[in-house]
């Protein structure tokens, strides 16, 4: 879902956005891209069934092209979620990366975690890396503490928040609207 919102959000600025089905182990994941990216509006490359069938690897490395066919300007590529303690995960991510030298990439953190989201977030900075953070669900109980930690810890911006379900419930960080809620 928040894949589908980053590309509404960036569709609103003017972008042409193609969203990359690449999960392809959790069950239904290329299903609920589909349907999330139709919502949004979104075109979606999913060549491959998911529910563990298909090399995600080889889905973005044909993204890249499918986009540079049809004159999409931005790819986002979801991936599978992964925890740090997952090295067979966290090397499928290097891999996707390898394979198509994105100009960034996002860790996006569940709000509701709280300071395990910093361990988290550290193990991805250190296996994989990332250029910002993306912070879901921050329309539950959470206030967001982690939100400063991470930044502390790995020293990357927080980017993005989605505070909702919906598919417009995600906006820029505003750095003024998590202290006041902290406070």
């Amino acid at each position: 879902t928040l894949a589908a919102k980053l590309g509404l959000w960036l569709k609103e600025q003017g972008h042409s956005p193609l969203l990359v089905a690449a999960d392809l182990q959790r069950p239904n994941a290329v299903g609920q891209l589909q349907v999330v990216g139709q919502r949004a509006g979104v075109h979606v490359f999913a060549p491959e069934p998911g529910n563990g069938i298909g090399d995600p690897v080889a889905v973005a490395r044909a993204s890249v092209g499918e986009a540079e066919r049809r004159l999409y300007d931005v790819v986002i590529i979801d991936t599978a979620g992964r925890l740090g303690i997952d090295a067979e995960m966290m090397q499928q991510a290097v891999d996707i990366r390898d394979a198509v030298h994105p100009d960034e990439v996002l860790f996006v953190v569940d709000a509701m975690i709280g300071q395990d989201a910093v361990n988290t977030a550290q193990a991805f900075l250190d296996g994989v890396g990332f250029d910002g953070v993306v912070l879901s669900k921050l329309d539950g109980d959470a206030r967001g503490g982690a939100a400063l930690s991470i930044r502390q810890i790995t020293g990357k911006p927080i980017m993005f928040a989605s505070n909702g379900e919906k598919l417009d419930d995600f906006d820029a960080f505003h750095p003024d609207r998590m202290a006041s809620r902290i406070l």
